[in-house]
């Protein structure tokens, strides 16, 4: 994390409603300022993510992913507009951001994360907001950032539902204490083949958002070791309990960076999560 000596009486102003905050104040806006948060990817999650981030004053915000705008994106990924269909997401989120807050410095990769770049695109990261489409994707963020000891919020969703999971690595029970390993990829339980409303990636990336930020300023408590299921149809919201894993592939052994020869299958670009299924 940067330091940051002193706010500047323009960000005083700007975020003042965030300093008043008790759990905030200058010292916890220095904090968020010389930060560096990175979303994989740069969809219905990330572009909320994002957006969260950015308006808080998280100094930089790093983001992954080499997929281009179409026009069926735009319902739910808030970011892009009809004039950035066919340009790379990671371009179309840097100008936002870009004209949203001059503090914020985006460090755009138009490329996919994948076992052989995932060390290096993670690195000097705060925190790490998974924001991927295929369920083979987050189980590699989750690995990864188990092995490298990055705190991280991975989230997916479809239809009307969403769930939310945090990790602080040696502490804190992960992804694959929950589901051991990828399921086969189902085109049916998917954005592309079930549907999705886009309140459903907005709720989930702001959560996201939110526990980075809780996890860089010290404050309240992260979703962790429950499952956050939400189901916007009813206005619900459950929490499933983790029980812990002691021969977890990732947490057992967190010093093995397994995940660089694990058979994670086809990482395909679809928006998995069902209701049941993270």
């Amino acid at each position: 994390m940067r330091r940051i000596e002193a706010l500047t009486e323009t960000q005083i102003d700007r975020y003042s409603r965030q300093i008043l905050l008790a759990q905030v104040g200058g010292t916890g806006m220095k904090k968020l300022l010389g930060a560096r948060v990175t979303i994989v990817g740069a969809g219905g999650l990330g572009c909320p993510a994002a957006q969260v981030l950015a308006s808080a004053g998280v100094g930089t915000i790093r983001i992954i992913d080499g997929d281009r705008v179409e026009l069926s994106n735009l319902p739910r990924q808030f970011l892009h507009h009809t004039k950035d269909v066919g340009r790379f997401k990671v371009d179309s989120i840097k100008e936002k951001i870009e004209a949203m807050n001059p503090d914020v410095t985006v460090e755009e990769v138009r490329m996919f994360a994948n076992q052989a770049n995932i060390d290096d695109l993670l690195a000097g990261s705060d925190y790490v907001i998974e924001a991927c489409d295929g369920q083979a994707a987050k189980f590699l963020v989750n690995d990864a950032c188990i092995h490298l000891g990055i705190s991280f919020t991975i989230a997916g969703v479809v239809q009307f539902y969403g769930q939310i999971l945090s990790v602080v690595p040696g502490r804190t029970r992960c992804l694959r204490c929950l589901f051991r390993e990828p399921a086969p990829e189902d085109p049916q339980n998917s954005c592309s083949g079930a549907g999705v409303m886009g309140a459903a990636p907005g709720m989930a990336g702001m959560i996201q958002a939110n526990e980075a930020i809780k996890s860089i300023i010290g404050a309240g408590a992260l979703q962790t070791d429950k499952l956050l299921i939400f189901n916007l149809i009813d206005c619900s919201f459950d929490f499933l309990d983790i029980a812990a894993l002691p021969k977890c592939a990732a947490c057992a052994q967190p010093q093995e960076p397994f995940y660089k020869t694990f058979d994670y299958g086809a990482c395909v670009t679809v928006c998995h999560l069902g209701p049941h299924k993270l």
